[in-house]
């Protein structure tokens, strides 16, 4: 009796493996061109400065300093949490008033006599001193803004 030896089995993992590794190598390649990585040191004080803020607005660390970069870089302010949830307050309440503009609007309509163009100036000039406000550079909402 002849002991005959199997031929070795076809391995599937390796060719898994080899396309696993092509794929990773593509997506890289192609990521890369769209995406660059930035890195940076920070002294423990800046670091923990940076993670107080992030922990107050929900952030992880890094999404709070490209916040920040981004907001900076804008020229915008970046609000704090309390300040993002009031801002959200100041939202519903310009929505009720929005409504009840309508209204009058509407019951001035009927009657006559109503100056549309100035009204929609008024309004304009409301929704700039809120544009403004969003983006002013100062922490504390009850402070007063600094001087231009």
């Amino acid at each position: 009796m002849s002991k005959e030896t199997p031929p070795p089995p076809h391995d599937d993992d390796d060719e898994r493996r080899q396309e696993k590794r092509q794929y990773h190598h593509e997506y890289w390649r192609q990521y890369k061109k769209t995406r660059r990585r930035v890195t940076g040191t920070l002294t423990e004080t800046e670091y923990t400065e940076i993670e107080q803020r992030a922990n107050e607005a929900g952030r992880a660390v890094w999404t709070q300093i490209h916040a920040e970069a981004a907001a900076y870089a804008r020229g915008e302010y970046l609000p704090t949490k309390e300040i993002d949830l009031r801002i959200s307050e100041l939202i519903m309440q310009f929505r009720r008033l929005g409504n009840n503009i309508n209204q009058i609007a509407r019951e001035l309509n009927t009657d006559g006599g109503f100056d549309q163009p100035e009204f929609v100036q008024n309004l304009e000039e409301l929704e700039t001193l809120i544009r403004a406000f969003v983006k002013m550079p100062w922490g504390d909402i009850d402070r007063e803004p600094p001087e231009s």
